[in-house]
């Protein structure tokens, strides 16, 4: 057992991560989220990734680390691991760690679904995870596990192209398109036009009122609306 002091920072990050919600539509945290594990967990890379049943990844949000045009979907031969998994303490995958370009990493992941994982990457590429990380990754697990395992399944139609969907997701979760673009591998000027065509499908106008749809709601609330007006 680790006695955890933490800092006014740590302490300001982990109430960002227990008063966060799950967004209704897709099961990846919100970019504030996530930077709130980084202060937790200072990484070079933070990704969360949902993969089916077979091990191939079906979609990805990352900050940091290398362009995700870079990845091969196909990360194993088999569901991803759910659980907390510190790589390194795994005699059959630590080998695999300097093959990849980490010195570390850690795994989180939930069941979403009868058929898929959702899986937090945390990954160091010069420096180890010790206790105390492995401590504070506990502390905030649980809501960790809230807001990746919640996945609500409003009515959308069925017209939406899966990257229109994707786009979408990204924007519910408070990304701006050049946030989207980059974690696309797409050009911004893709993303608006996946963005029009979304809107037209959906029958609104806005960001605002097409996040509020995805999220099952008529409307956009005063707090959705501060969110996305500065991504307009």
């Amino acid at each position: 057992m680790v006695d955890l002091i933490l800092t006014e920072r740590e302490q300001s990050a982990l109430r960002t991560l227990t008063a966060s919600e799950p967004v209704p539509g897709t099961p990846f945290p919100t970019t504030k989220v996530l930077e709130a594990v980084l202060t937790l967990l200072p990484s070079d890379e933070i990704a969360v990734a949902r993969a089916d049943d077979t091990g191939r990844v079906e979609d990805l949000v990352t900050l940091g680390g290398p362009d995700q045009a870079e990845r091969d979907p196909q990360v194993c031969d088999g569901p991803l691991m759910v659980g907390l998994v510190h790589v390194r303490r795994m005699p059959d995958l630590e080998p695999d760690l300097s093959s990849w370009g980490y010195a570390d990493l850690l795994w989180l992941g939930y069941r979403n679904g009868a058929r898929h994982v959702v899986q937090l990457v945390l990954g160091r590429y010069r420096q180890r995870f010790g206790s105390r990380d492995l401590a504070m990754l506990g502390l905030g697990a649980p809501s960790l596990q809230r807001v990746m395992r919640e996945r609500p399944t409003p009515q959308l139609p069925a017209a939406l192209t899966v990257q229109e969907r994707r786009v979408l997701m990204r924007v519910a979760a408070g990304h701006s398109n050049a946030h989207i673009a980059e974690s696309l591998g797409v050009t911004a000027a893709t993303v608006r036009k996946h963005l029009e065509h979304a809107y037209r499908k959906l029958g609104v106008t806005s960001r605002v009122a097409a996040v509020a749809r995805l999220q099952g709601r008529d409307h956009g609330d005063l707090d959705l609306r501060e969110r996305l007006e500065r991504f307009a």
